[in-house]
């Protein structure tokens, strides 16, 4: 088996035989594995270079899986590129999936909202009745790429990426429609000219569409349940979704509303701003148990070195509760409070640093006349005992660490190479990502080398030495927070006091 997943490139468990436990991808050998190269060359698509319907020219197959593939198009009319999802023939004759293919067109049609993938079309091939939907093209990366590329991510780039994504699930669940499979792959990031993270909520294959017999939505939180459906397909009695972003009512296979998805937006939340799943194990049963029966580790108390705000915590573990009653209760309500976390966030940060006129400056004595030169003898040599005396009293206490800590002062002589800095930073969060310490290590200790002002670079280290230097590590993380006092200064002054 692979270390780490061929799809997400995390560090694997041991545990991990057959599936990833963070993105689901296959761990056998073969189209998924960089490392496989088959010993013929691969057979063409035949769909490939064909007109389905007369409109839509398939240019390349760019996905597949168990219930069908996925090509990219040309609308030939329009001259746009479109993505063509098709069903696989054989499974025509399972009534189960041909109504899970017709209830995802179904579900997106309905929904005419920027943040909601647009669905084109839908119909039949004339030669073999197999299904196909078209929907628009993204171009960008999924949230599960945006997480191993880009974190951590800053705090107000990530409220405003989730944010959209419950834009999206307002709409849906004003037109009856509950996604059930919220999870990063399914939320696409596009670069606009004008807003350089869209966000796109796709696959609402396993959407639940309430029925007309069920009252509409209350603004004042009362929602509805999602009992009316056509049976044998989403029964509220069967587990649909993904394990590691299902809510507890939905792992137990109990009647489902708005708020389970609002629960796997809390599960994003939390894998976004710490880098971990909340609940995880080496079985689909032990994740949903975990679901189900545990609380979830504070975000700030399981990735103690990430910059994640006190609003935010409180927002995630609200969304992670087990009584869907304690949960934001509706989508706008969600975003409204995801929109007002990097406010609050500045104002604890605010109040929590001392402004520069509260530190009172020492005030001497005005003299009437110069010293005379006894005087300033007597004083400076004095002043010279003084400083003596200290510095062989720190180096009696307290050795000195293996590499010493640079803070440049600013406008200090020292050149410094913040480009680089930052550059190294970012190669060491994928090692320490991949499970490599001592290759993150060496770059942090490189990208000091570069710009000793990189507070990002002094964090970073000082977690990976705490095991090993705990006297280097408390150093590093004083220089953090002298550098940026904002960032890390409240998340320093957690680690330190535990300390003591």
């Amino acid at each position: 088996m692979p270390k780490s997943c061929p799809r997400c490139q995390r560090a694997l468990p041991a545990a991990a035989k057959r599936l990833c436990v963070y993105c689901g991808a296959p761990l056998v050998r073969g189209a998924t594995d960089p490392g496989f190269r088959p010993s013929h060359p691969p057979v063409a698509d035949p769909l490939v270079g064909t007109v389905v319907s007369g409109r839509f020219r398939v240019d390349d197959l760019i996905g597949q899986g168990g219930m069908g593939k996925v090509y990219r198009a040309q609308h030939l009319a329009l001259e746009r590129t479109v993505v063509l999802k098709m069903l696989k023939p054989q499974l025509l004759e399972d009534p189960t999936l041909v109504g899970r293919f017709e209830r995802e067109a179904k579900a997106a049609s309905r929904l005419n909202h920027p943040n909601v993938i647009q669905v084109l079309d839908f119909g039949r091939l004339e030669n073999d009745g197999t299904l196909y939907i078209v929907m628009e093209h993204v171009q960008g990366k999924d949230l599960r790429l945006v997480l191993r590329d880009d974190w951590p991510l800053a705090e107000e780039r990530l409220c405003n990426i989730m944010a959209q994504v419950c834009s999206a699930l307002g709409e849906a669940h004003v037109n009856d429609v509950i996604h059930r499979d919220l999870k990063p792959e399914n939320v696409m990031v596009e670069a606009r000219r004008e807003q350089p993270d869209h966000v796109k909520v796709l696959d609402f294959g396993i959407a639940k569409i309430l029925g007309p017999d069920v009252p509409a939505l209350a603004r004042q939180g009362i929602v509805r349940l999602a009992d009316g459906d056509q049976p044998g397909l989403t029964r509220h009695d069967v587990v649909c979704g993904t394990p590691q972003y299902m809510a507890p009512e939905q792992a137990t296979g109990s009647a489902l509303d708005e708020r389970c998805d609002l629960y796997a937006v809390g599960v994003i939340l939390y894998q976004m701003a710490t880098g971990h799943l909340p609940f995880d194990g080496a079985s689909s049963m032990e994740v949903l148990t975990r679901h189900v029966n545990e609380a979830p580790v504070p975000p700030r108390q399981r990735q103690p070195d990430a910059p994640i705000s006190e609003a935010m915590e409180r927002l995630i573990l609200r969304a992670l509760a087990k009584d869907p009653a304690m949960r934001p209760q509706t989508a706008e309500q969600f975003r409204d409070e995801l929109l007002a976390v990097p406010g609050q966030a500045r104002s604890t940060a605010r109040a929590t640093t001392p402004s520069r006129s509260s530190t009172p400056v020492p005030q001497t004595a005005a003299r009437s006349g110069p010293l005379r030169r006894g005087e300033r003898v007597l004083w400076i040599a004095a002043a010279a005992t003084a400083v003596l005396l200290v510095l062989a009293v720190v180096a009696a206490v307290r050795p000195p660490p293996p590499r010493a800590v640079a803070v440049a002062p600013a406008g200090s002589p020292v050149p410094r190479d913040a480009v680089l800095a930052r550059t190294l930073v970012a190669q060491s969060r994928e090692r320490e990502q991949a499970g490599n310490l001592a290759a993150a290590r060496d770059l942090l200790e490189a990208a000091l080398t570069a710009d000793a002002q990189n507070a990002e670079a002094h964090y970073r280290l000082a977690s990976l030495l705490v095991a090993t230097d705990p006297p280097r590590a408390r150093a590093e993380y004083e220089a953090s927070r002298k550098l940026d006092p904002v960032r890390y200064g409240e998340s320093v002054a957690r680690i330190l006091d535990k300390w003591k």
